[in-house]
């Protein structure tokens, strides 16, 4: 495409459509030259949810939920109902921004830069500015370009405007506020006989009957994935790094040009009051004065020198006077003089503050400007040979040819899973340190060569899918020794909930606990004091949640989380507990707050969708699916 494009325009026609373009962009703006027409899923109140909004939330959300569940799969993510999930919320904010526009509610060019100034990613740790070079990064990591992030901020901070003014002020009942701590604050004597593994006794051999049942009632457990082959073509700057020498001069150079620009290191400055006078011996007699820490303001009125005046944090060249400038950089803090100016008058001058010139010497440096050098000049090398490769594609080559082309690697990868695991387990991909090309993998088309793809900080790939093996369930040869497994911690579970069942009986007979736990040494007691939200050992928040619902002296039978253990549980008695930790009291309150925002935004979801008439049939499907990566329309119902 890139070639293509650069092929193009060696014509003069096409230097002349281009002239224009770029007048069309000065006179109407970059954005709205790129906002493609066809590219909305849905239009509501006048608002567009494009594909590359969708596809890009989507992203985020699944990578937020692999947090929790790192083997979540693009197409596991969509039958969970994540991406409609995403798409709602979508759908919801157009219906808030068109409310915003048509009552006036926007967010100003100054308020948006504030925004991004906040973020403390982009706050350079040593100045406590904005550090652009974060900025930019950040941007090109997260593939966005820089208008369109900004708009996406002024989207939010007009949606905060919007929905920040109904939760305000929210005042709740202390009805429900005591009833709730209370809840909370109540504590449960609890104790149960907890039923070992070792109870369950030996387990035999299971037949192949058993196994093959096995398989076939628990498929999560059996089910090989989705596993692609596919052929890659990368360009990494750090590939080109062993390629490169950085010659001392160069570094020498570059370390002078940061000194005379100020690039590195930290300028000596001073901070001080000056008083002007016309005489150089009232000028000394200030100086003294202020020596002993006297009033600048009442030192001028005595002696009649002007109005002082404060600076601060100046540099040299901040300073127009060279004497002054010569007898303050002299001066430590504290010190106070007079001096006589270049044309004739004087000052009595006290050094409130002095920071002195902290310049890293070469050799400090000398490694930094090297890797920076080499990272430039591999970037260099980088770009001729993406140069050649696009030529090439422009040329009707494919990427392997193009690669040819470029003197590029070509890397196969036989068929491998989401993970970047091959067949047998054993990972084939570096998944974890470049996800972008392992998703691109098993979000396209087999079959067709890809364009080059921008990703991690300067690293370009394009890859092309040679084949797909379908998700399947193994068969019991493959997964004979999984199923033995998974069998037998069946069994055991089995074993144990019948024997959890028989206790529960001699407890409700009126047996006591000591006395079954004594009968058999894979039996033992153990007992525990919890609130509602706590847990401890064998009582896992599960087994806490069960004992607070059942009746004081009431037994019921469970499994522990904490363990392949089961329980006969009792509760001995329940109390009202002390006041709750701080911790409690705030979930008082956040679960008082939730609730309330609950309602309200139950009550304006639906006054929305009711304002704009809005139903799944005005969702285009297959833009939908587009944007989720969806390859069979079919996978999403």
């Amino acid at each position: 495409m890139l070639s293509a494009v650069r092929n193009a325009v060696k014509s003069p026609i096409a230097l002349v459509i281009v002239g224009l373009l770029v007048a069309s962009f000065a006179l109407w703006g970059v954005n709205d030259v790129f906002q493609a027409p066809g590219d909305a899923i849905t239009t509501v109140g006048g608002e567009r949810v494009t594909v590359s909004e969708l596809r890009i939330n989507f992203e985020r959300r699944l990578q937020t939920e692999r947090q929790d569940n790192p083997t979540l799969t693009n197409a596991q993510a969509r039958e969970q109902g994540l991406g409609d999930e995403v798409l709602g919320q979508l759908v919801l904010n157009a219906m808030l921004r068109s409310q915003a526009r048509s009552l006036g509610i926007a967010a100003s060019d100054e308020a948006i830069r504030e925004e991004i100034r906040s973020f403390g990613a982009f706050t350079d740790p040593l100045t406590g500015g904005f550090d652009r070079l974060a900025y930019q990064n950040f941007l090109r990591q997260s593939g966005q370009r820089e208008r369109q992030f900004e708009t996406e901020i002024r989207n939010d901070l007009v949606l905060r405007q919007m929905t920040g003014s109904l939760f305000e002020g929210i005042d709740h009942p202390d009805i429900y506020r005591s009833i709730l701590t209370r809840y909370l604050g109540e504590v449960r004597d609890i104790e149960a006989i907890v039923i070992s593994p070792a109870a369950a006794g030996e387990i035999g051999d299971p037949t192949d009957e058993d196994l093959q049942q096995t398989i076939d009632n628990n498929p999560q457990f059996f089910t090989a994935p989705e596993r692609r082959a596919f052929t890659l073509v990368r360009m990494r700057p750090q590939d080109y790094l062993t390629s490169v020498e950085v010659d001392e001069d160069e570094i020498a150079a570059q370390y002078e040009f940061e000194l005379e620009t100020g690039a590195i290191g930290t300028p000596a400055t001073r901070t001080y009051t000056q008083i002007a006078f016309q005489d150089g011996a009232l000028a000394q007699q200030a100086a003294e004065r202020l020596s002993n820490d006297m009033s600048p303001a009442d030192i001028a009125a005595e002696l009649g020198g002007d109005a002082p005046s404060r600076l601060e944090d100046r540099q040299a060249f901040q300073v127009p006077d060279n004497a002054v400038r010569d007898a303050l950089f002299e001066a430590a803090a504290g010190d106070a003089f007079a001096v006589e100016t270049r044309f004739g008058n004087w000052f009595a001058i006290i050094v409130e503050a002095a920071q002195e010139n902290e310049t890293p010497t070469l050799e400090d440096r000398r490694e930094d400007i090297r890797d920076t050098l080499a990272q430039a000049a591999a970037e260099d090398l980088l770009y001729a040979d993406l140069g050649e490769y696009e030529e090439a594609r422009g040329n009707g080559f494919s990427i392997e040819e193009s690669a040819v082309a470029a003197g590029l690697p070509i890397e196969i990868y036989q068929a491998i899973d989401e993970q970047g695991r091959a067949e047998d387990g054993s990972f084939a991909f570096g998944f974890f340190s470049e996800p972008e090309i392992l998703s691109d993998v098993f979000a396209r088309p087999p079959l067709i060569d890809g364009e080059l793809q921008s990703y991690g900080d300067g690293s370009f790939y394009a890859v092309r899918v040679d084949a797909v093996i379908d998700s399947r369930i193994r068969s019991l040869e493959e997964a004979r020794d999984d199923a033995e497994s998974v069998w037998r911690l069946q069994e055991v579970d089995a074993r144990l909930e019948d024997i959890a069942d028989e206790v529960l009986t001699l407890v409700e007979g009126g047996q006591s606990f000591s006395s079954i736990a004594d009968a058999n040494p894979a039996y033992r007691i153990e007992q525990a004091s919890l609130r509602r939200n706590e847990s401890s050992g064998i009582f896992s928040q599960q087994v806490v949640g069960l004992a607070f619902s059942l009746d004081i002296g009431e037994a019921e039978a469970t499994r522990s989380n904490a363990s392949r253990s089961h329980l006969v549980l009792r509760v001995a008695d329940a109390r009202d507990g002390e006041m709750p930790p701080p911790d409690v009291l705030a979930q008082v309150e956040d679960f008082l707050n939730q609730g309330y925002r609950s309602d309200i935004d139950s009550s304006l979801v639906s006054a929305l969708y009711r304002e704009f008439d809005f139903s799944a049939a005005q969702i285009e499907t297959d833009l939908r699916d587009q944007a989720l990566g969806v390859v069979d329309p079919n996978q999403l119902q």
